[in-house]
C-alpha cells in the first residue's frame, strides 16, 4: 500500500505528504473471455482460440485468415497511426495494437500482422509484392508456400482443395480467374471481385519480398484500481485517434473529421462468413469514406475509462496518490494546508491509445484561490498546462486531450498510453483554504470492438482472470454485459468476481447473434 508521511498537525487535521511509493492496490492484469469468442490479449491466445479443433495445417491458416478478415479493415487510405515513442514519431507497427486498438490498417500492415499471427501459430510465412502496387502474404506448410491474402481477402483452391501458391496462379492465371465459378474460392473473398480479379489476371514482376512479421511489444495490460472502470462499446462517443502518414492531405479526407476511421469499401455484404459478424452493427455515417453511400459495418470504437477515487487516505493510497501540503477534510476531500500552494498528483497507466482525457468536480475557492491541472507525458520530468479553475462550485469538464487530428497532437494526452496528471492548489489565505471536493477523469481511448469478447445465442460460459486473486477479497470486480436480443431487445447480467477465474453462464435468446452493446468491468472502492 501507498503510504503517506505525517508532516505536522495544523487546526486538529493531519498534513501529510507522499513517501515512500508502492504498489498500487487492484487485481493486476484483468483478462475476461467466453468460451464461444476469442481471447485476443496475446498472439498466442488468439492462435490457441482461433484454431482449436482443426485438425490440419490448412485449416489452421484459413481459421487465422477468416479471423484476420474479420477484425482487421481498410482505411479511407492506406497507412497507419503514428505514435510517439522515445520522442520519435513512428508507424504503429505492432499486430496487437492492430488487431486491439486501432482495427484497420492498410496491406503492408496487414501483412505483417498476418506473419505475427501466422507465426504464433507455427506457420513459417513471407511477404510477396504480388505485381499490382499491393502487399501480400504467403504462408508455408506441407513443403510448401501457399497464397493467403487477408485485405483482398483472397485464397484460391486446385482441384485436390489444396490453396495455391501465387507462383502457381502466375504459371496459369485462369486458375485464379475461373475459381468463383468453379466453386474454388471461399466465403470471405475479393470485397472488389471486378478490380482486383483485373489487377491479379494483369500482374508483373511479382516476387518475395521477405519475412515480414511484425514483432509484438504491447501486451493489452488492463489494470484498474480501487474507484475504477472500464467500458467496452461496440461503437463510439465520436472521439478517436488517428494522425496518419506522409501521403495524406487535406484535400483526401472526404468528410473524415466527421467520421473518424472507418471502412473504404462498399461492399462488406460479399463476404458472407465475415458479414454475419459485422451486420449487427450497421450505422449510417454521413460523408465518410465510401464513395456511393453512408451505410457502414466497419469502424472504429471507444473504451471509456472512469476514474473517480474518493478523496481519503485510504482512497489516494489505493490509487498511490501523491499529496503534498494538502489536508484531508472530514466526509472525504482535500485542502490547501496553507499558502501559497500544494498539490495532487495520480498517475495513469492504460491499456489502449488514448483519443481524449476529461477532468471534472467540486471544489471551494478562497481569497485568490485557484485549482490547476497539470499533466506529465514523461514521468514527472517536464509538465504542460491544462487549465485553471479560479471559481467555487462544480467545474469541468476540462480536456488536455486533442481528439479527431490527422496531425500528431503534440501537447496532449491524445496518443498516449498513460500520464501523470498534476491538481496545484493554491490560496492567499490561510483562513480560506481552496478545497477540492470531487475529481474525476475520464479517459476515453481507441478501441477496435471486433476484438473483445462477444456472446452468442445459446449458453455463454465467461470468466475473468486476474494476476493478484487476493485483491478481489476486498474488492470483488463487477463485470456488467449488455446485448441486445435479436438486434432491439436489451438485456444486460452482471457478474460479481470474487476469486480468480470466477465464471458464470449468460443464456442468450433470440435467433439472430445478438448484438453486442458493451461491457463494463468496475473496481469498487473498498
Amino acid at each position: 500500500m501507498f503510504k503517506l508521511a505525517v508532516l505536522s498537525a495544523m487546526g486538529g487535521f493531519l498534513v501529510l505528504a507522499a513517501a515512500e511509493p508502492a504498489m498500487a492496490v487492484g487485481p493486476g492484469h484483468i483478462v475476461v473471455t467466453t468460451d464461444r469468442s476469442v481471447n485476443c490479449s496475446t498472439l498466442k491466445t488468439i492462435a490457441d482460440d482461433v484454431t482449436k479443433g482443426c485438425t490440419t495445417d490448412q485449416e489452421k491458416a484459413i481459421a487465422i485468415y477468416n479471423f484476420l478478415v474479420r477484425v482487421l479493415y481498410m482505411p479511407y487510405h492506406s497507412h497507419r497511426p503514428l505514435e510517439m515513442v522515445d520522442g520519435r514519431l513512428v508507424f504503429a507497427n505492432d499486430p496487437l495494437k492492430y488487431i486491439n486498438v486501432y482495427g484497420c490498417c492498410g496491406c503492408g500492415p496487414q501483412a505483417g500482422v498476418v506473419g505475427a499471427l501466422m507465426g504464433a501459430a507455427g506457420f513459417e510465412t513471407r511477404n510477396l509484392n504480388p505485381g499490382f502496387g499491393h502487399v501480400s502474404s504467403e504462408v508455408k506448410w506441407g513443403g510448401k508456400w501457399h497464397w493467403l491474402d487477408v485485405w483482398l481477402p483472397a485464397y484460391v483452391l486446385d482441384d485436390k482443395g489444396e490453396i495455391y501458391s501465387y507462383d502457381e496462379i502466375m504459371a496459369d492465371r485462369s486458375r485464379f480467374a475461373n475459381a468463383r465459378k468453379e466453386g474454388r474460392t471461399p466465403g470471405n473473398f475479393m470485397v472488389n471481385y471486378d478490380a482486383d480479379l483485373q489487377s491479379v489476371m494483369n500482374a508483373k514482376d511479382y516476387k518475395p519480398t521477405g519475412h515480414g512479421a511484425y514483432e509484438q511489444r504491447y501486451a493489452e495490460n488492463l489494470r484498474l484500481r480501487p474507484g475504477e472502470s472500464c467500458t467496452w462499446l461496440w461503437d463510439n462517443v465520436g472521439k478517436w485517434y488517428w494522425p496518419s502518414g506522409p501521403y495524406l492531405g487535406k484535400e483526401h479526407l472526404r468528410g473524415q473529421f466527421a467520421c473518424g476511421p472507418a471502412c473504404k469499401f462498399v461492399n462488406d455484404e460479399v463476404l458472407t462468413d465475415a458479414f454475419g459478424f459485422w451486420e449487427p452493427y450497421k450505422k449510417i455515417i454521413e460523408d465518410g469514406p465510401h464513395p456511393w453511400r453512408n451505410v457502414y459495418y466497419r469502424y472504429y470504437g471507444n473504451a471509456i475509462f472512469e476514474h473517480a477515487p474518493p478523496l481519503t487516505a485510504k482512497g489516494l493510497a489505493d490509487v498511490d496518490a501523491k499529496l503534498t501540503d494538502l489536508e484531508f477534510i472530514e466526509g472525504g476531500g482535500l485542502k490547501l494546508a496553507g499558502p501559497p500552494g500544494g498539490s495532487l498528483e495520480i498517475a495513469f497507466d492504460l491499456p489502449y491509445a488514448i483519443a481524449d482525457t476529461e477532468i471534472e468536480g467540486d471544489a471551494d475557492m478562497g481569497i485568490g484561490g485557484a485549482l490547476s491541472f497539470c499533466y506529465s507525458l514523461d514521468g514527472g520530468k517536464s509538465w504542460l498546462l491544462g487549465d485553471e479553475v479560479k471559481a467555487g462550485g462544480a467545474f469541468g469538464p476540462i480536456s488536455i486531450g486533442k481528439p479527431n487530428c490527422y496531425e500528431y497532437p503534440a501537447g496532449s494526452t491524445s496518443g498516449q498510453y498513460g500520464f501523470v496528471l498534476r491538481v496545484v492548489f493554491r490560496s492567499n489565505s490561510a483562513k480560506t483554504p481552496t478545497v477540492l471536493k470531487r475529481l474525476k477523469v475520464t479517459n476515453t481511448t481507441m478501441l477496435n470492438f471486433y476484438s473483445r469478447p462477444w456472446l452468442e445465442t445459446g449458453k455463454n460460459q465467461v470468466a475473468v482472470s486476474v494476476e493478484d486473486p487476493q485483491a478481489l477479497a476486498a474488492a470483488p470486480l463487477e463485470v456488467t454485459w449488455r446485448w441486445l436480443e435479436d438486434w432491439t431487445n436489451p438485456k444486460s447480467l452482471t457478474h460479481k468476481v470474487d476469486k480468480d477465474n470466477r465464471t458464470a453462464v449468460i443464456d442468450v435468446g433470440g435467433t439472430k447473434r445478438p448484438k453486442m452493446q458493451s461491457v463494463t468491468i468496475r473496481c469498487p472502492v473498498r
